[in-house]
């Protein structure tokens, strides 16, 4: 057994989580539920950034792979982001003054055809493609 009387804290977090109800759905996570057993169930949570600056340092966290979630809800004009310590407890808004997010949104819009519009966009194809002496 070693002893210390002064021994020393670390008093930085392992990092914090970036968490968001509506636009985090389909991510799972493991925890620790006993020495010998994670369990990983689906959470809220974007991203996981580790901390490995110095107290009162800026923590940059930079990628070159997107993290790429599916979104299930149709309206991205109104989401929630919370920052979360490393335990899971929500930041006071206080804590966070400088923080600055950048999200990127790609979205896949489905053409909607209707058969009058095929007929009509078929019909004028034709009218371009085979002229007559009278113009169209």
């Amino acid at each position: 057994t070693l002893e210390s009387p002064h021994a020393g804290t670390h008093e930085n977090h392992n990092g914090i989580y970036i968490a968001s109800s509506v636009l985090g759905n389909d991510t799972m996570v493991g925890l620790a539920h006993s020495d010998n057993v994670m369990v990983a169930h689906q959470s809220d949570v974007l991203q996981f950034i580790n901390n490995d600056v110095p107290k009162y340092s800026y923590l940059t966290y930079h990628t070159d792979t997107p993290m790429w979630n599916v979104l299930t809800k149709k309206d991205i004009n109104h989401f929630d982001v919370q920052i979360r310590d490393h335990r899971g407890h929500l930041y006071p808004r206080s804590a966070l003054a400088d923080f600055v997010l950048v999200l990127m949104f790609e979205t896949v819009e489905e053409m909607e055809y209707n058969k009058d519009d095929i007929i009509s966009y078929n019909a004028m194809a034709y009218r371009v493609g085979h002229p007559t002496s009278s113009g169209f």
